[in-house]
């Protein structure tokens, strides 16, 4: 029995949209309370779905973009002041009809 594909967003690079040149963090998982992700070659940690003003998944295009609440962007560094970050994925699995 072959496995059904699945949309595997589980390491997708996420940047700066104005800025794309750096890896910021890395996208994990969603959850009831909000995004987890992971901070390049440190730790994982959750944003609350209040510090985010939108999460959308483009299926079309393989893209993925978060933009961050004001507020939350004044108060984590390690955004750098980046209020959108942007991430592309390719699906791992190949359709043979």
């Amino acid at each position: 029995m072959s496995s059904s594909p699945r949309i595997d967003l589980d390491g997708i690079a996420l940047v700066d949209e104005a800025q794309p040149t750096t890896v910021l963090a890395i996208f994990r998982y969603r959850t009831t309370q909000g995004l987890v992700l992971l901070m390049p070659e440190s730790a994982e940690f959750s944003v609350d779905w209040s510090e985010l003003e939108s999460a959308e998944l483009d299926l079309k295009e393989g893209s993925i973009r978060i933009r961050f609440c004001d507020s939350y962007v004044a108060e984590q560094n390690w955004l750098r002041g980046a209020t959108t970050l942007v991430g592309r994925w390719m699906d791992r699995y190949t359709m043979r009809h």
